[in-house]
């Protein structure tokens, strides 16, 4: 609570009037004297500028110094630079360096669809089929991107729908290339990428028609490389290696730099016991791009195959040298060492490829067999486990057996009799 004390009374003192102040005299004296010194300095303009400018200039200058420097200008990208340079990369198939310049490019260009058209294309080309996470990731980014900067091109949204479908979801990208194929009727990118999808939908017949359709409205440049491998990889998934060759000898003339399509002509050569022409492809590629590790594995692999195992390994460790966190390396590695005996350090590889996300089921099981070869088989018992499961995901009835064999070692016992509708318990 508060108590309220009443206020003095205090009379008020009267205003004396007064009729000129001391101040205003003042005032009044002082402007004869500004006046005369102002004539002063117009009769002696040059002594005053060149005494008193030049004073006032070096004061300027210090207080910039000691109290506020002049800022260091915001870098920003060289465009033009940056467009030869990309335009140059592209062109000479430098897929590497293409990526960060085209980026760059891209990213001072924000209305130019065609930039980000084609940054997202090399990013999804570049991404292990897709298993590379992030980058796929980064050219989803960049294909919306593209359809931001014009909604109303195909160009965004066909290769939105390629980033859709490398990346599984096969039904959005589906409707974001029959969008691109309504919004041009000519786009020759268009058609490739539904002959893509509807493959993976698994209706060829479909694709087919796309492919060959897409070959008749773009006869040259990179698209028609990239059809042409859809129609080789049509044919090789219906088990028609023999002519899936051509199409894949077509798409790299048309661009000998892009290391996927090589790999997959390579592995048709294999798949017609043709390993010294396979072998042949993935050097002449390795020679143009020496540090892609998608053509190191497939090498490394290539050799193991037949029966090189030094070359082998000294593929895998290039690999690894070049992307130590390549689980394909790093599964290929392992599964190597396994084979030797090495069941520690493939052990090691092994996990760091599960631990990365590698989605194959051989590899749960090399590393739960050597686990279990070192009689720890606490450590690999739940590797056995979820290695089964993927294989009964899968319906792999070979795989199944492997790992109840394994399992069966260490102890546990899997029982492998399909449950009834009514289930196995009352």
């Amino acid at each position: 609570m508060y108590l309220r004390t009443p206020k003095r009374y205090r009379a008020k003192r009267r205003r004396e009037l007064r009729l000129f102040s001391g101040r205003k005299l003042l005032v009044l004296l002082a402007i004869p004297l500004v006046v005369y010194g102002g004539w002063l300095i117009w009769q002696n303009q040059g002594k005053v500028r060149s005494s008193v400018i030049p004073q006032l200039e070096q004061l300027a200058a210090d207080v910039q110094t000691q109290v506020a420097p002049a800022p260091t200008p915001t870098a920003t990208p060289d465009v033009i630079s940056a467009q030869t340079n990309c335009d140059n990369a592209l062109r000479q198939g430098n897929i590497p360096d293409a990526i960060d310049l085209c980026r760059v490019l891209a990213e001072a260009s924000p209305n130019d669809v065609q930039r980000f058209y084609d940054v997202t294309y090399l990013l999804i080309v570049t991404s292990n089929y897709g298993q590379d996470a992030a980058q796929m990731a980064e050219a989803l980014d960049f294909a919306e991107k593209a359809v931001n900067a014009n909604p109303e091109s195909a160009y965004g949204w066909a290769i939105r729908a390629l980033a859709l479908d490398w990346s599984g979801n096969y039904g959005p990208a589906l409707a974001s290339a029959l969008h691109a194929k309504a919004l041009d009727e000519t786009f020759a990118p268009a058609y490739s990428f539904l002959g893509e999808i509807y493959q993976d939908l698994g209706k060829f017949d479909v694709a087919e028609s796309y492919l060959k359709q897409a070959l008749e409205r773009d006869t040259q440049g990179i698209i028609i490389a990239h059809t042409f491998r859809n129609l080789g990889y049509l044919y090789s998934r219906q088990g028609f290696y023999e002519d899936s060759l051509q199409p894949y000898q077509a798409a790299m003339q048309n661009a000998p730099n892009y290391t996927y399509i090589a790999v997959e002509l390579a592995g048709n050569y294999l798949a017609l016991q043709e390993v010294d022409k396979a072998i042949d492809v993935l050097v002449a590629a390795l020679e143009k791009n020496p540090n892609d590790p998608l053509v190191l594995v497939t090498l490394g692999s290539t050799y193991w195959r037949n029966g090189s195992v030094e070359r082998a390994r000294e593929y895998y460790s290039r690999c690894l040298d070049v992307d130590r966190d390549n689980a394909r390396c790093l599964s290929r590695l392992g599964r190597l060492q396994f084979s030797d005996g090495d069941y520690a350090t493939a052990a090691t590889n092994l996990e760091r490829a599960v631990s990365l996300g590698s989605d194959e089921s051989q590899d749960y099981y090399y590393l739960g067999y050597s686990y279990s070869a070192m009689g720890r088989c606490e450590k690999a018992i739940p590797y056995l486990q979820q290695g089964h499961q993927m294989a009964v995901e899968s319906d792999d009835q070979q795989s199944q057996v492997e790992f109840v064999t394994q399992l069966q070692s260490c102890g546990i016992l899997v029982n492998t009799r399909p449950e009834t509708e009514t289930g196995s318990a009352q």
